[in-house]
């Protein structure tokens, strides 16, 4: 058994209690394309599931519905608990069996052993461990399946209509999880799938966020995942406050995209609400002169955050919450001159904004 060297993600799954309107807002509004569907009217009656694409992402939306069949507990149990969000992550595998007896080896539990299913288009392969409280990362091998995804879906007849796919691919996927976690998890990962912690904030005087954090990546970079947790109790952080609310868990996916500012401009028109940030942050912006080849006034119209290092630069712009439960959500990111970083200065910087913001209101 070797570990392994490639972690592209093939698809993401949200669980979530009304998966054919969240499907059709990310249609219409985020400009997703329709690919497959496994609902009653192809013959799987008891779920209802839409595959969506926009170029290198899939998205799979999944709830079940009344009267439950006991095959789907799973999801039902899930959106009791989360409402919406990640339960799994699946990621393309040469073999299932290699990769899952690899993780188990070293440390990971198993959530499903490798097992096949098969259509009249071929069969794939599928195994699991599980990963934070409620989610799961999944081993797929496809090569032997040309379906149009996986047994039980059916190739949609509005496949490919929609808008323009502006959203590129996985960047990140970031949890919060409980003090003393992070570390749990960073190593857990790290035996099970090989990833390094690339950047982190620890605790230190020098700490003024908040919260601890570690960024994990696979070698290739295609798989990221950014883990925070409260920096102690005594003052609630907003980290803190989620997991007081909402338990801990996937917080939030972040797509790239080639012109962010255009993106934004483009998911506003169809009315695509956005987290917007106080003023100050802008000013401090203006006043650091690393940022004056940029058009602040733009990014702050645009509600844009940036970071740079050396001469590359991020951009970030947050969906709000995409269900009713203010929790998950989605990060949009554009990495100019091959940015590598992961914005942890402008965590800093947010931070001194809203010291600047409450004293105003002094």
């Amino acid at each position: 058994m070797k570990i392994l060297q490639e972690h592209p993600i093939d698809y993401i799954e949200i669980y979530t209690p009304m998966a054919k309107v969240l499907a059709y807002w990310h249609i219409q509004a985020l400009g997703f394309k329709l690919l497959a569907v496994m609902n009653p009217e192809s013959g799987s009656p008891g779920i209802s599931s839409y595959v969506l694409r926009s170029h290198e992402i899939t998205l799979v939306l999944t709830s079940t519905y009344p009267p439950y069949k006991s095959e789907y507990n799973e999801i039902s149990s899930f959106i009791a608990q989360n409402y919406c969000g990640v339960k799994r992550i699946a990621l393309r595998v040469p073999s299932v069996k290699e990769a899952f007896d690899y993780s188990i080896s070293n440390g990971a539990f198993p959530i499903k052993f490798p097992t096949k299913t098969d259509d009249d288009s071929g069969y794939l392969e599928e195994a699991a461990i599980k990963l934070y409280d409620h989610s799961e990362l999944v081993f797929i091998d496809r090569t032997a399946y040309e379906g149009v995804f996986k047994p039980g879906y059916k190739a949609s007849l509005k496949a490919g209509k929609g808008g323009e796919s502006l959203l590129k691919s996985f960047d990140h996927i970031a949890a919060e999880v409980r003090i003393n976690e992070s570390h749990y998890w960073t190593s857990y990962l790290s035996k099970a799938l090989g990833t390094s912690l690339v950047q982190s904030i620890e605790r230190g005087a020098d700490n003024k966020t908040g919260m601890i954090l570690s960024i994990n990546q696979s070698a290739d970079k295609k798989l990221t995942l950014v883990i925070a947790e409260p920096d102690g109790y005594e003052m609630k952080s907003k980290v803190q406050q989620n997991i007081d609310a909402f338990g801990p868990g996937i917080h939030h996916l972040a797509f790239s995209t080639d012109n962010l500012v255009e993106t934004a401009k483009s998911l506003e028109k169809n009315n695509v609400d956005f987290v917007s940030f106080p003023p100050s942050y802008y000013e401090l912006l203006r006043k650091n002169d690393d940022f004056k080849d940029i058009d602040i006034d733009e990014l702050q119209r645009m509600n844009i955050l940036c970071d740079k290092e050396d001469d590359t630069y991020l951009f970030q712009k947050f969906i709000k919450p995409i269900s009713d439960r203010p929790f998950f959500i989605y990060e949009i990111v554009q990495r100019i001159n091959g940015y590598n970083g992961f914005a942890l200065k402008n965590i800093n910087v947010l931070k001194k904004a809203e010291e600047l913001e409450i004293m105003k209101a002094v």
